[in-house]
């Protein structure tokens, strides 16, 4: 039978690592929130599922007919794993007055 033999080693060229790593944070001001959404562009942001473009369809439509929203728009996301895009964020920004995001299983 053999046993493992460790031999000493210089510590002079181990590095180490901080795993917590640093958080950069900044204080922002929240939104106001809209005191009611009737008449109002809702965005409505699919995490790309295939399962949830269904429920995001069908909320569109309870939005427009239930509460007065004035236009839905949709955007999907390329998948769920991945950020919406730049572009897609920017749109978003300049045309609704408030965003619904999420995941609809």
């Amino acid at each position: 039978m053999q046993t493992a033999t460790i031999t000493e080693q210089s510590v002079s060229r181990v590095s180490y690592l901080d795993p917590t790593g640093h958080i950069h944070s900044e204080t922002r001001q929240l939104t106001p929130r809209l005191g009611n959404i009737k008449g109002t562009v809702a965005g409505l942001m699919d995490n790309g599922n295939d399962t949830s473009r269904f429920f995001f369809l069908s909320l569109a439509e309870s939005l427009e007919k239930d509460h007065g929203v004035s236009k839905v728009i949709l955007k999907t996301k390329p998948a769920s794993s991945k950020a919406a895009t730049n572009e897609m964020l920017d749109e978003m920004a300049k045309e609704v007055d408030f965003v619904v995001a999420g995941v609809a299983l």
